[in-house]
This record gives C-alpha cells, sequence and structure tokens, in this order.
C-alpha cells in the first residue's frame, strides 16, 4: 500500500509553520505577564475563581507551551541542518546552562534549551513575592535541572528571550 502514492503527495518529515510557533509563544509570554495581575486578585481562599486559575492552570499550562515549543523549533532547526530549508538558521543565546558536576557555565542556545525542555528531570520557577503569600507571582525565568549520563546539569531559561527567538522560527 505504501508504494500507491506518488512521490509528489509525500511530504519529507512534518512541517511546521512560523506561525505556529508564533502562537504558542504569545500564549506563553502572556502567562508571565498577566501572573502579577491574576495573583493579586487572589484573596487566599483556595476555591476562588482566581486561586483556582493560578494554583489549577499557571504551571501546567507554561510547561505544556514549552514543550510545544521546543519540539516544533527543534523539528524546524533540524530541517534546516538537514538542508530541507532554504532559511537560514537562528539560535540564538536564550539562557546559561551549568555543568553542576564540573563547575562549567556557558552560554545555552536555543536548540540546547528545546533539548534541556524535553528531557528536564525537575523544574523551578522564579517568584517574586506580594504582600500575602498568595499575591506571588511569576517572573519570566525558569530553572531546569536534568542529568547527562553522569554529569548533572542546570539551564537558566529566559523565558522572554525563549519566547522572542522562536518568533524567529524557520517555515518548512
Amino acid at each position: 500500500m505504501e508504494d500507491y502514492y506518488y512521490e509528489s503527495e509525500t511530504n519529507k518529515g512534518i512541517r511546521v509553520e512560523q506561525s505556529r510557533a508564533q502562537l504558542l509563544s504569545y500564549r506563553l509570554i502572556n502567562i508571565f505577564l498577566a501572573s502579577k495581575p491574576l495573583h493579586k486578585l487572589c484573596d487566599g481562599e483556595y476555591n476562588s475563581g482566581a486561586d483556582i486559575l493560578v494554583n489549577t492552570f499557571e504551571k501546567l499550562e507554561i510547561e505544556n507551551l514549552m514543550l510545544q515549543l521546543a519540539i516544533l523549533l527543534r523539528t524546524a532547526d533540524t530541517a534546516v541542518l538537514n538542508g530541507k530549508s532554504e532559511s537560514n538558521r537562528m539560535n540564538p543565546v536564550v539562557g546559561k546552562l551549568e555543568n553542576i558536576s564540573k563547575g562549567e557555565v556557558k552560554n545555552l542556545d536555543l536548540r540546547e534549551a528545546c533539548n534541556k525542555i524535553i528531557h528536564v528531570e525537575e523544574i523551578k520557577y522564579e517568584f517574586v513575592d506580594g504582600e500575602f503569600d498568595w499575591e506571588r507571582y511569576l517572573e519570566p525565568t525558569i530553572y531546569l535541572y536534568g542529568k547527562m549520563k553522569y554529569d548533572k546539569w542546570k539551564a537558566t531559561l529566559n523565558m522572554n528571550e525563549f519566547c522572542f527567538a522562536a518568533c524567529h522560527m524557520p517555515d518548512w
């Protein structure tokens, strides 16, 4: 059955549209922009609307969007590296990468940030304290932790830079 289709009717991999990555970036960056005003609406009662939204969905949605973006960006970058796209490769710095085992720190580029998101074992968020505990809100910095072979790593991801870089992902 596989030979039934003409070569011109098949895709050479899964295609990625730049606009899809831009929309995901828009949604992701808006979670951080909305965090402070949304947390200000919280009253500490865990059954209030604002408390339910931030406690149930804020981190979950960030993680879902990050993973979707990481997969799209890696797919598009691999397509460019393999010559499937005529677009120029964009791989800007979006944070810092620390090899905890060796005490080395280097810049974290976009492709490596995607790798770290895909293989993360632990995520920590940066918060700013509010007047009350329930008013603390997210800053656009995320810390990812994991292991590669015997080395432990920590990636400090600037979510503004990550989202803005994703806006320039090549179509293919």
